[in-house]
């Protein structure tokens, strides 16, 4: 700001220049400019406006023009607020503060809503009179509409927390609104309610009849063009959408505003757990608040609320509705189990009935069988009455229409009766038994029929529970009761189960007893019965150590109904006496079977078919009859729980196990956890045996891990079926199981070869991987491996020729790292472009070579590498390379050494080949001159010379020969130094023949014979193949055998753009050792004494064929020949 006040042109002001600004504007300017706090001031008579760097914000886009204005146009649209304050700092000369004050501020291109709390200040000029003013300002719209948005919400929670309907969520909202609706001032909810169209359920700040407020709108897409609210998009896509112009809409309430929205936002109301909205809210806007992150953070809440509000609202409805039906089933079930328990009397009448007369009756006696077979259908009869009688007595509790007959009794005489029915069960079961019940003070008032079923139930569940010891029973007057006790010594109940024991249905899970068999309602209707005798009933119990039930009965007949005191009884009883529950108790005794011989084994069934089937159950008739039906096919044997199933299956494994569901000491589903988790049992077939029926406990005995489940009542077909099923597929599967295990012992065979093979494989290749690190560690060369993200392995050179000192540094970007080592050509020094990388060119499948130049980075000098790159493939795929860098520097240098020396050694042997040349051409006529004159010599004079002379003259003349010879074949060998004549197709043939020719004397003398195959065209030079044809030929008749006519074979084999050609003879051989001197200079294998020669000729022939890239061996045996190799390109090639 104070470089935009150094460049405004103050000229056109009333202020003029700057340096024409009197000391008390300067000082106030440079105050408002230093400070760090929001300032602006007015100056002079025209109010000329200045602000600092922190005031720019809020002028908004206003900050372009503002500077030297009019206060009163830079502020025109607040004016009528600020200027008032103004005038009275300016005329009196007084401070004003103001906070919160609300101003429309136009710094936005719209009238905006803000909120500022600022200061006004008298400013004085030289001379003391106050000539301007200095507002400090700071401003608060954000924390003042941000409070005010926040009470809403909180207003809204406050609210919804009392909402339990739909209704009452849109109550609280408008409420909420009522209150405070700035940022609302209209709000509507729409949610879809028929098929196509969704109904209008809340509205706030707009008259219910206003044509903004539709009561439907339609959701089908042909509807929309005209619809005001986007209802239908914002279902469908579950997004906000913005109604930018509502201007269309006519006389839209303005709400606090002096002016209406112009715009709406259409908002999805959340569901609980789905993805749909519910509903939609359609938000009228504040007309001066931008629609920024804030306000739509407030819009999203206040929105959120209301779907939770809704939320839990359905959630309450449902729960309503839920208790109202289960109210409404508990009534029904009531009903129907009061029905049920009435109309299964009858039948069961009728089945008693003709049972007890066949029992009794004299006339015609019943046979043992047949009597045995009656006798259980009366046991299971009377304790099915009993069943039946209890549903029925508890059903008429339930519903409150037990009608009570209470008399007075003599409870004491009453209960010892009762008591005394059970004493053959329980001492035959080895118990001590006990009964106590002295004469009481005063008889009690009592129902009869109830107190029995009190009685018997306790002692039959006592005797149930107790496997050893004692039970006794007490009654006795305590205080104003009477008080009943049945104390046994049996199994105990654990005590997170005794507060439990009195509710309907409620089992104690793994409790052992002699039977597991009861409705679970026992406990439940002791405790209802005693409640309508005005009494209370509890129990102790500590597990393994037993338990005591105590009933509590007052005395007199003040706490009961006076219209039920002697009534006569309106329903028929339902008591039937102790004899079913003695009867029942007598089964749960053990015994050895119901004394009857069991059928004998049917020998119409095949004896492959005959298994061994273990029954566990605990109801004696129930195992009885299941052995009579299975023995004529099956050997059984029968137990009474769990725990001595186990036990029998362990001793000798059975073919088949049938269980009951609930037994003591060890359920069904116990047991058959057993058998599945061992080893030996894990596939026995187990038929489980419940009175639950249904699908559900089908479906959970079978994922147990039964093989069957058979629900009572069954047929005998249905089981004999059954189990003869269950082991036949028994059977099969251990056929099946013997055959898999035999399979699976191969395949285990197979997989451990298959296993050694791998390890051995592996530990190869770990060997593999050892020898490649350590020949990796060893090379000279630099080696490293990776991919386009960095190199992964590098061995020791590549980290010091790179300059790094682990494997971490290198870990970059390939790329980077050819970056960070400055890679250039080494021919051309320019440098290489990321796809010109040797290692990258690798990366896509190409291998490659190439000599580059690296710095390096630790020591900054510049290295000449090669570096040979090669794809790594995996697949069909490029997955890295590996890439071998040979540090070329000092090979360079020796290189540029070697090129230097070569240069200075071709100098020094064209100078030595002149020489040789120039010294052996010079020889020659000295040599023919000391030849001739020694001939002559000896022509003329020699018949005047002794024989010494004529020795000398011989001498003479062989020395100049040999000379001569010598000087020749350097003369060749010089000339084959110097560069030759360009190579033409020679056929070999014709410089054969003139080296034949030369050698004709030769070989006419040695008597040799030379064979010669068809010989090829080769490129060639045919003066100097006739020269390598001489020589070879040539020696071979030299050093022939004496005692063989010397033979000498030519011959040639194409291969490839070569010929191989061989000079084969039956000469003397060489020794092996000899074979590779015999191509130097001057070499000789034998004295001139015995083969006469310059040691050049065989030098001569391997420069001969070197000229023409070829190359000359030999392979030999001493005493039987040798055979020269020579080659030369085909004219082809």
């Amino acid at each position: 700001m104070a470089r935009r006040m150094l460049a405004h042109d103050w000229t056109g002001t009333s202020l003029g220049a700057p340096h024409q600004w009197p000391p008390s504007l300067k000082t106030a300017v440079r105050i408002m400019l230093t400070s760090r706090f929001a300032m602006w001031m007015a100056w002079g008579d025209d109010l000329t406006f200045f602000c600092n760097d922190a005031y720019v914000p809020t002028l908004g886009v206003k900050q372009v023009w503002a500077l030297g204005t009019r206060a009163d146009q830079v502020w025109a649209e607040i004016w009528n607020d600020i200027g008032p304050r103004i005038r009275q700092v300016l005329h009196a000369g007084e401070a004003t503060w103001d906070q919160g004050l609300r101003l429309l501020l136009e710094r936005s291109g719209y009238p905006e809503e803000t909120y500022h709390t600022f200061s006004y200040s008298p400013l004085a000029n030289d001379a003391g009179h106050v000539t301007g003013m200095l507002c400090v300002v700071a401003e608060e719209s954000e924390r003042v509409v941000g409070e005010r948005r926040l009470r809403v919400l909180r207003d809204l929670a406050a609210r919804m927390s009392e909402a339990r309907t739909a209704a009452d969520v849109y109550r609280a909202a408008e409420a909420s609104l009522n209150t405070e609706c700035h940022d609302l001032p209209f709000a509507l909810v729409y949610q879809p309610a028929e098929p196509g169209r969704a109904q209008r359920t809340f509205v706030s700040g707009l008259n219910r009849e206003h044509a903004a407020a539709p009561p439907w709108v339609a959701l089908e897409d042909h509807d929309q063009a005209d619809a005001l609210w986007p209802v239908q998009a914002v279902l469908a896509d579950g997004r906000a959408q913005l109604i930018a112009d509502l201007t269309s809409c006519a006389e839209l309430p303005r709400g606090p505003w002096d002016r209406a929205p112009t715009r709406a936002l259409a908002l999805p109301i959340a569901r609980s757990g789905g993805p749909e909205p519910v509903g939609v809210f359609v938000a009228g806007l504040n007309p001066y608040r931008p629609l920024d992150d804030s306000y739509r953070g407030f819009l999203d809440l206040f929105v959120g609320q209301l779907a939770a509000g809704l939320a839990n609202a359905a959630v309450f409805e449902n729960e309503r509705q839920r208790a109202e039906a289960l109210t409404a089933l508990d009534r029904a079930k009531t009903a129907f189990f009061a029905n049920a328990s009435h109309e299964l009397r009858t039948p069961l009448t009728l089945m008693l009935g003709p049972i007890e007369d066949l029992l009794t009756d004299g006339a015609e006696p019943l046979t043992p069988p047949q009597r045995t077979t009656l006798d259980m259908a009366h046991r299971n009869s009377l304790r099915l009455l009993r069943l039946v009688n209890g549903l029925l007595d508890f059903s008429r509790l339930e519903a409150g229409e037990a009608r009570t007959s209470y008399a007075p009794t003599d409870l004491a005489a009453f209960t010892a009766d009762l008591a005394e029915s059970f004493r053959d069960v329980v001492e035959r079961a080895g118990l001590r038994y006990v009964v106590a019940a002295p004469d009481l003070p005063e008889p009690v008032y009592v129902d009869p029929d109830l107190w029995e079923k009190v009685v018997l139930n306790l002692l039959s569940n006592a005797f149930k529970f107790t496997l050893s010891g004692e039970v006794n029973v007490s009654l006795e007057a305590e205080g104003q009761a009477a008080v009943l006790r049945v104390q046994d010594s049996g199994v105990g109940v654990p005590s997170s189960d005794v507060p439990r024991l009195f509710e309907r249905f409620h089992q104690v899970e793994g409790q052992g007893g002699r039977s597991f068999e009861g409705t679970g309602i026992g406990l439940a209707l002791v405790q209802e019965i005693v409640e309508l005798h005005g009494g209370q009933v509890g129990v102790q119990s500590r597990p393994g150590h037993g338990t005591t039930f105590t009933v509590r009965v007052p005395f007199g007949s003040a706490h009961l109904p006076r219209e039920r005191l002697g009534a006569p009884r309106e329903r028929t009883s339902t008591a039937t006496g102790a004899l079913p529950y003695v009867q029942e108790a007598l089964r749960w005794l053990p015994h050895t079977g119901s004394g009857l011989a069991l059928p004998e084994p049917d020998a119409a069934v095949t004896p492959s078919l005959r298994g061994r089937v273990l029954v566990a159950d605990d109801n004696a008739d129930l195992r009885d009859y299941i052995q009579r039906l299975l023995a004529p096919h099956h050997e059984v044997q029968v137990v009474a729980d769990g725990a001595a199933a186990l036990g029998a299956v362990q001793a000798a494994a059975p073919d088949l196990v049938i269980t009951d569901v609930m037994m003591p000491r060890l359920d069904g589903f116990g047991l058959l956890r057993a058998l599945r988790t061992g080893e030996a049992t894990r596939t026995l077939p187990v038929i489980m045996l419940s009175a639950r029926a249904g699908e559900e406990a089908r479906v959970q005995g079978l994922e147990a891990g039964a093989d069957d489940y058979l629900v009572k009542p069954f047929s005998a077909r249905e089981l004999l079926a059954k189990v003869n099923a269950n082991l036949t597929l028994s059977r099969v599967r251990g056929e099946a199981l013997a055959r898999e295990q035999a399979y699976t012992a191969e395949l285990e065979a197979r997989v451990q070869a298959r296993t050694a093979e791998v390890r051995r494989a592996l530990e190869h290749s770990e060997r593999q991987a050892l020898e490649l690190s350590t020949i990796l560690a060893s090379l000279p060369d630099a080696v490293y491996v990776g991919d386009l993200t960095g190199i992964k392995r590098a061995n020791p050179p590549a980290l010091a020729l790179l300059g790094f000192t682990d494997l971490a540094q290198l870990d970059h970007p390939v790329p980077d790292l050819d970056e960070q080592l400055l890679l250039r050509d080494a021919a051309t020094h320019g440098r290489l472009a990321a796809a010109e990388s040797p290692f990258v060119k690798a990366l896509t499948g190409e291998a490659n070579q190439r000599d580059v130049l690296l710095r390096h980075p630790t020591s900054g000098e510049d290295r000449v590498v090669r570096i040979a790159a090669a794809p790594l493939w995996r697949g069909g795929d490029v997955v890295g390379a590996v890439s071998v860098v040979s540090d070329m520097t000092e090979r360079a240098r020796l290189q540029h050494v070697l090129q230097q020396a070569n240069v200075e050694l071709k100098r020094s042997n064209a100078e030595l080949e002149r020489f040789a040349y120039i010294a052996s051409h010079d020889l020659q006529e000295p040599i023919r001159t000391v030849g001739s004159f020694a001939g002559l010599l000896g022509r003329k004079y020699g018949s005047l010379l002794d024989e010494r002379g004529q020795q000398y003259l011989r001498t003479i003349e062989q020395g100049a020969e040999r000379m001569k010879a010598l000087v020749d074949d350097l003369l060749v060998f010089s000339r084959l130094n110097a560069e030759g004549p360009p190579l033409r197709s020679v056929n070999t043939h014709e410089p054969l023949r003139e080296a034949l020719a030369r050698l004709d004397a030769l070989a006419q003398s040695a008597g040799a014979r030379v064979n010669v195959e068809a010989l090829p065209t080769v490129k060639g030079d045919a003066p100097r193949l006739a020269q390598l044809f001489q020589n070879l030929i040539g020696n071979a008749i030299k050093f022939r055998r004496s005692e063989v006519v010397p033979e000498i074979h030519i011959g040639a084999q194409r291969q490839g753009d070569w010929w191989t050609f061989t000079v084969a003879d039956n000469g003397i051989g060489i020794n092996e050792g000899y074979q590779e001197r015999i191509f130097e200079m001057f070499s000789r294998l034998h004295g001139r004494d015995r083969y006469e020669g310059t040691g050049l000729g065989l030098a001569i022939c391997q420069k001969i064929v070197e000229g023409h890239g070829g190359r000359l061996w030999v392979s030999s045996l001493p005493g039987t020949g040798s055979t020269f190799h020579f080659t030369l390109p085909a004219p082809d090639a």
